[in-house]
């Protein structure tokens, strides 16, 4: 018989390692830190929760309050001019008001006859590229054979942001006046909200910090907004020369649909190229002839995301693409389209917070080291 020593050489008998004491591992900064980040977890969790529970409320409030960033600039400049600031916030929202109202006007009757050809494009679309759509039901019933559902499943109209905006009139109206309230009150009012949450912080360079922070966020929101819509406006203007070079019905409806649509990063451009694409084959002899509008504009936004946007928005705030696509996809599915509008604002505003911050702990961290100086001297 064996004795214990002869299966020492197996791992199976060895004597088993000695547990090491792991809480010696985590000092009690690192445990802090931990600390610190469940608890930006959990609040970041519960805030997103927050937001979509209450986006009948929100969305109007957040986006009354972006656009009261951009229309900021125009109150400043009545102000200076001896105007009161509640008037002076009134003639802005209600010029605001009329130039959308002027361009409703002005878009209702393409508006009109573009959506009586909707049922011509669809037909084109489904005449000339029905060997297209066989190979894609082809491929939708081969996913839903290997993910074991039937066709019905797959239908994914369901949960369409834009079916969730337009849920009923009401809403919608609700929405409308809730938005135009918060601008006004905000343009109004925003130099004493300004004064107050300074008050509240303590101490001059957190005061200086918030300052700062309210001001570059003013600044930067507004040059965006401004620059984005030159540019969407140049982008509108070539889609017209495009239809109306192509011969489309109501350019001036292609031109406004581009300028809309492209505030809406990623899907919008694809939706005007689609279109344009559909919109063509209906007077098209051959696929090929209608594909030149389509494949012109998308030539062109891939200029002006590329080259022009860069250009004149400028380094201080030309933002991460992965941010800026992650930021879309979320705010997309949080708030549906107005959301994904307001993505680009909000990641503005919390990188100008970041900043300030960082800025502001730095300087904190700098009087920290000069005061052992400022007592020996």
């Amino acid at each position: 018989m064996l004795n214990s020593s002869a299966w020492k050489p197996f791992p199976r008998y060895m004597a088993e390692p000695e547990v090491e004491d792991l809480h010696e591992d985590v000092t009690p900064s690192e445990h802090d830190l931990i600390v610190r980040y469940t608890i930006i977890g959990i609040f970041v969790i519960l805030a997103t929760a927050s937001l979509y529970l209450t986006k009948v409320i929100a969305l109007p409030i957040t986006a009354g309050i972006i656009f009261g960033l951009v229309l900021g600039p125009a109150v400043d400049w009545l102000v200076r001019r001896n105007v009161p600031q509640h008037l002076a916030a009134a003639i802005v929202v209600l010029l605001f008001l009329g130039l959308i109202m002027a361009a409703i006007t002005v878009l209702a009757v393409p508006v009109a006859a573009w959506s009586d050809q909707a049922p011509a494009m669809m037909t084109a679309l489904k005449t000339k590229l029905a060997s297209v759509f066989v190979v894609m039901d082809e491929a939708k019933h081969a996913i839903a054979s290997l993910m074991g559902k039937t066709g019905a499943e797959l239908n994914v109209s369901q949960g369409n942001p834009l079916l969730d905006i337009a849920m009923s009139s009401s809403t919608v109206a609700g929405g409308l006046l809730i938005f135009v309230a918060t601008v006004y009150f905000w343009l109004a009012t925003r130099r004493h909200l300004k004064a107050r949450a300074l008050r509240l912080c303590l101490g001059r360079g957190a005061r200086k910090s918030a300052g700062a922070f309210f001001q570059e966020i003013e600044t930067r929101v507004a040059r965006y907004f401004g620059l984005v819509t030159l540019i969407n406006l140049g982008m509108g203007v070539l889609t017209m020369t495009i239809a109306w070079m192509a011969g489309l019905p109501f350019p001036i409806f292609w031109g406004a649909l581009a300028f809309i649509l492209n505030y809406l990063a990623f899907i919008g451009p694809i939706i005007v190229t689609v279109m344009l694409f559909a919109s063509a084959l209906i007077d098209a002899p051959l696929v090929l002839t209608a594909i030149w509008p389509a494949a012109a504009y998308f030539v062109l936004h891939l200029i002006e995301g590329n080259a022009v946007t860069p250009v004149f928005v400028g380094s201080r705030l030309t933002v991460s693409p992965f941010l800026v696509f992650i930021g879309f996809i979320f705010w997309l599915w949080l708030w549906g389209p107005v959301g994904a509008v307001l993505s680009t604002p909000i990641l503005l505003v919390a990188m100008v917070a970041q900043e300030e911050f960082a800025r502001y702990r730095a300087a904190q961290a700098e009087e920290r080291s000069d005061q052992p100086e400022r007592q020996a001297a």
